[in-house]
């Protein structure tokens, strides 16, 4: 399984974290590829600001509001995404929350947030992902990490 980045011909891409920062770079990289993109986050306003970038651009995008700490929304997605631009290709896992602040300023629940989203939104994406792709024996998973996840 795999796809040669250099040389992206029309596909359906999946970006979680596709409303910021280092997922908003790569959806328009996609984008300005021609990609159709299924673009994961959960602010519904900047969402449909990177739809309308991608759009701009030449691709097409499909803006999911989604919790990838939970896996049925991202079971859901992944189904959406399939039904709406078609099987996807490539699946890119940039989800992340961090915490600015001491460690002894943390509390549980923050941690607890963090590691929900920063490790088991992978998870959850890349069962998504393989659920689709081992069947057609295709399809590439890029995970994106970071000092701070």
């Amino acid at each position: 399984m795999g796809a040669e980045l250099g040389n992206i011909k029309p596909e359906v891409v999946v970006v979680t974290g596709a409303s910021a920062g280092v997922g908003r770079a790569i959806v328009r990289e996609f984008a300005r590829r021609g990609a159709r993109i299924g673009l994961i986050a959960r602010d519904r306003e900047r969402l449909d600001s990177v739809k309308k970038e991608v759009e701009e651009q030449g691709g097409r995008a499909l803006p999911l509001s989604v919790d990838v700490a939970k896996a049925d929304e991202v079971e859901k997605a992944a189904e959406s995404v399939e039904h709406e631009l078609g099987p996807i290709d490539i699946w890119v896992n940039n989800a992340m929350t961090t915490i600015f602040a001491p460690f002894t300023d943390i509390t549980p629940d923050e941690f607890k947030r963090a590691t929900e989203v920063t490790y088991l939104g992978f998870v959850y994406g890349t069962m998504a992902a393989l659920k689709r792709m081992l069947p057609r024996d295709r399809g590439t998973i890029v995970q994106i990490g970071s000092a701070l996840a």
